[in-house]
C-alpha cells in the first residue's frame, strides 16, 4: 500500500517571473519603492524590492526569483490603471 501525498497548495498564484499578483503587494508597497519602479518600469526590480513584495505577501521562507525579475505587461498595465486612479502629487 502506498499513499500519496497532495503539494501544500498556495491560494496565492505566481505569475512566470515568481512575483505574486501585483494587486496584492503594489498597493501595500511603500511610496520611495513605488517611485523607483516607475522611474523605469521595464528594468529589472533590484533585490531590495522583490525581496520587500515576498515580506509584504507574506513569502518570506519561499525562495526568490534569482535575478532579472521584470515587471510583465499587465503589472505595467495595472500600474498605469492605478496611477490614473490616484492623485500622485
Amino acid at each position: 500500500m502506498t499513499s500519496l501525498l497532495e503539494p501544500a497548495h498556495d491560494d496565492r498564484p505566481r505569475h512566470r517571473h515568481g512575483l505574486p499578483p501585483i494587486g496584492i503587494w503594489w498597493p501595500m508597497l511603500e511610496r520611495p519603492l513605488q517611485r523607483e519602479l516607475l522611474e523605469n518600469l521595464d528594468s529589472p526590480l533590484r533585490g531590495l524590492v522583490v525581496r520587500r513584495i515576498f515580506e509584504l505577501c507574506e513569502l518570506d521562507g519561499e525562495p526568490m526569483p534569482r535575478s532579472g525579475v521584470r515587471l510583465g505587461p499587465n503589472e505595467r498595465a495595472y500600474i498605469a490603471g492605478w496611477m490614473h486612479a490616484v492623485d500622485w502629487d
